[in-house]
C-alpha cells in the first residue's frame, strides 16, 4: 500500500481548490454517482488514493464519488466484483500490489487481471528501502552481501505477511543477488517493523518515506533504496540498480481500472481528469516529497506495466515456490 497518502488528503483539503473544469462532459456521462472499489479496509492507501481520484472527478464533472470497500482475500474479493459490474464507467477499481501477483500464487483466481479489466491510468508509485539492523556488522549492500554468503540462511528478514510486497521484493533481492536468507512472515507491516526495531530479525524492504524517521534516529541502517534512480526525498541513499543489482524494484503502487468493455471514450475523460489533478504542479512536488512518484499516464502505459509486474513476479513466485493455497 501506498503510505504516507494520509498527508495526501489534508494537503487537497488545505490548498485552495483546483480550477474547475468542465462542469459537464460531452455526451451522456456521467449521469450519477460513480463508485470506486478497493480490495482493502477503510483507513488505508487504496482508500485515501480512490478518495482523491473521486475528488478529482467529482470537480469536474459534479457527480459524488462513493468508496466502497471490500477487503478481503489479498484483493480478489475486490476484483472480481469489479470485472462482473458493468463496463458503463460507474464502478471502477483502485487495486494494489497484489492485482499483478494473485494469479501466481494463487491456484486460481475467480478473474484475469488484464482480460477481465480496462486500463485507465497508473496513479502512483512508491518505493522500498533495503535496510538492517544497526547491530548488523555491515554499512553496506557489499558487505551485507559478503554477509549472506558466507552464512547461508543465518541471516532473517521481515515482511508483513507471505506474498507481501516486501516478501516478495526480498525473494527477489535473494534470486538476483544470489544469497538465502530466512524469511520471517508477520500480520502486516506493523509488527513486522516492530520485531525489526527490536533486532528479532535482521533486515527488511520497508516503504522509504516510513523508513527515513527511524534511519535519522540511528534505529536503523539504509543501505539502498529498491528503485532505479535516486529519490528525491533521499537524495544521499544509492539505489540497487546502481550498485550493480539490475531490475531491483521493489514498490507500492496504485492504478484506475474499470471493468473490460468500458468504452474508450470514457476511459479517455477518466484518464484525462484523473491526471490533470495529479499533475498539478505543488500537487505533485508535494507527492515527491513524501516519497511518491506521480505516474497519471495513459492507458497503454499501464497495460504494459500491468503485463510486465506480471511476468516479473511471476518468476520469482516460481523459483520461490511461494503458495497460499
Amino acid at each position: 500500500m501506498l503510505v504516507g497518502l494520509r498527508v495526501v488528503v489534508a494537503v487537497c483539503c488545505a490548498c485552495p481548490a483546483l480550477p474547475l473544469h468542465a462542469q459537464s462532459t460531452p455526451g451522456d456521462y456521467p449521469q450519477k454517482p460513480i463508485r470506486i472499489v478497493i480490495g482493502t479496509p477503510v483507513g488505508g492507501g487504496s482508500e485515501l488514493m480512490g478518495r482523491y481520484v473521486g475528488q478529482q472527478l467529482t470537480q469536474a464533472w459534479g457527480q459524488p464519488v462513493v468508496i466502497d470497500a471490500r477487503p478481503g482475500a489479498s484483493g480478489n474479493i475486490a476484483a472480481e466484483h469489479v470485472a462482473k459490474s458493468p463496463p458503463d464507467g460507474y464502478t471502477l477499481y483502485v487495486p494494489f500490489g497484489t492485482h499483478t501477483v494473485n494469479p501466481s500464487l494463487y491456484s486460481k483466481t475467480p478473474y484475469d487481471p488484464i482480460r477481465d479489466f480496462t486500463p485507465v491510468t497508473l496513479i502512483a508509485k512508491q518505493y522500498n528501502a533495503l535496510v538492517v539492523h544497526p547491530s548488523m556488522p555491515v554499512k553496506s549492500v557489499k558487505e551485507l552481501l559478503a554477509l549472506a554468503k558466507s552464512q547461508p540462511r543465518k541471516l532473517s528478514y521481515s515482511s508483513s505477511g507471505n506474498g507481501s510486497p516486501n516478501h516478495l521484493g526480498m525473494e527477489l533481492f535473494k534470486q538476483t543477488a544470489g544469497v538465502d536468507m530466512v524469511h520471517v512472515p508477520y500480520k502486516g507491516a506493523a509488527p513486522s517493523r516492530i520485531d525489526f526495531l527490536g533486532g528479532h530479525v535482521d533486515l527488511m524492504f520497508d516503504v522509504l518515506r516510513t523508513a527515513l524517521p527511524f534511519r535519522d534516529t540511528g534505529r536503523i541502517r539504509m543501505l539502498a533504496v529498491a528503485a532505479l534512480q535516486r529519490q528525491l526525498i533521499a537524495p544521499d541513499v544509492p539505489t540497487l540498480e546502481e550498485l550493480g543489482l539490475k531490475g531491483m524494484e521493489v514498490l507500492s503502487w496504485h492504478a484506475l481500472l474499470a471493468p473490460a468493455g468500458t468504452s474508450k471514450a470514457i476511459t479517455e475523460r477518466l484518464q484525462t481528469e484523473t491526471r490533470r489533478g495529479m499533475t498539478a504542479p505543488a500537487f505533485k512536488e508535494k507527492l515527491l516529497r513524501d516519497g511518491v512518484d506521480v505516474i497519471a499516464g495513459t492507458p497503454a502505459e499501464l497495460d504494459a506495466f500491468l503485463r510486465a509486474d506480471i511476468d516479473k513476479w511471476h518468476k520469482v513466485i516460481q523459483t520461490a515456490k511461494i503458495r497460499l493455497d
